[in-house]
């Protein structure tokens, strides 16, 4: 009798000592939904998550927010999240560029006949390194059978380049043929130039891009130049898709370049989203007002545009008034800073 009291006693003290071993709680674990720790994800344990040194060895933008994958520092799952700012080289002495885009409407607008001069002295004022100019004569009868570009570019000192877009008949006896399209002035040295021609729909003017190679402190820049069609959407947005390939091909990923012109689209159009997909528009980062452009006296249209690679950082963006041209200009100013520092 007393050997099965004994036996029953045993076995139901070994029960216990299992209970207790399988349910005490263990130190490292919380139950879930316990304040303070999302539920059901361990917390990472071991080294910082930021390193031997307590700081981030990747910049801030470059890591995610979310858990790291499974190389990790602290394991599969474990957050990487940077502790201090990391800091950005700023070039102290970036090359600076001031680039103006000015639809001239050949000089036609004061009322009296062409005032070439008055534009002269307009593009002067502006002060800038790099103008891009549309509506651009050449021996044509209503601007007084005047080479534009090279008058502008004698009467500024500049170098001159021109896109002639649309070539007549001479318009009188003994006159070279008349000549139309874009025109760049430069006071950086051209390293070399041309025209391209861009689609067109029948019955529509002819449409080109103007590009010029720039030496910049020593570095290659290209500036696009162009004028699109004003009658239909669907034809600028040909354009632009031409424009996006030719920057690709010749251009490519490093070198830096501007496009600017009349492009005959507000910033909300389908025309420059498709700019917007190689190019950026400096007016959200450093405009003032509304860049509003025609028409001239009481503007309600965006259509005169500077844009930049993101080599360039624009520092500043305005619109100038003109009292000649049914255009208003648009001057932007840029840094480009030195290989290895900044972008």
């Amino acid at each position: 009798m007393h050997r099965w009291v004994h036996g029953l006693f045993a076995l139901v003290a070994l029960a216990t000592i299992v209970a207790l071993v399988v349910l005490w709680p263990r130190p490292d674990r919380v139950p879930d939904g316990s304040p303070g720790r999302p539920s059901g994800i361990p917390q990472p344990t071991g080294p910082s998550a930021t390193g031997p040194s307590g700081t981030d060895s990747g910049s801030p933008t470059d890591r995610p927010s979310g858990p790291s994958g499974p190389s990790g520092p602290g394991g599969p799952g474990a957050p990487t999240l940077p502790t201090e700012p990391t800091q950005t080289c700023v070039d102290p002495d970036p090359d600076r560029l001031v680039a103006l885009t000015f639809n001239i409407h050949g000089a036609l607008g004061g009322g009296n006949g062409p005032d070439l001069e008055r534009i002269a002295q307009e593009i002067e004022a502006f002060d800038a390194d790099v103008v891009l100019l549309q509506e651009v004569d050449r021996f044509r009868e209503r601007s007084g059978f005047v080479d534009q570009p090279t008058w502008l570019g004698t009467r500024l000192g500049m170098n001159v380049v021109f896109g002639r877009n649309v070539v007549r008949a001479p318009e009188r006896r003994g006159a070279p043929r008349s000549e139309y399209g874009t025109a760049l002035l430069s006071r950086l040295p051209v390293r070399r130039w041309e025209n391209r021609m861009l689609p067109r729909q029948r019955g529509h003017e002819q449409r080109g891009l103007l590009r010029a190679t720039l030496d910049l402190g020593g570095r290659p820049l290209d500036v696009y130049g162009t004028h699109l069609q004003h009658t239909r959407g669907t034809i600028r947005i040909v354009q632009l898709r031409a424009v996006r390939r030719i920057v690709a091909q010749r251009s490519g990923p490093d070198v830096p370049f501007l496009l600017g012109g009349d492009l005959n689209a507000t910033p909300d159009s389908p025309a420059m989203a498709v700019a917007g997909t190689f190019a950026l528009d400096p007016w959200p980062v450093v405009g003032e007002g509304r860049g509003l452009t025609v028409p001239p006296r009481v503007p309600r249209r965006r259509i005169d545009y500077v844009l930049h690679s993101p080599h360039l950082l624009p520092t500043s963006a305005q619109v100038l008034r003109s009292a000649i041209s049914d255009h208003r200009a648009v001057r932007v100013s840029l840094d480009l800073p030195r290989p290895g520092c900044g972008r």
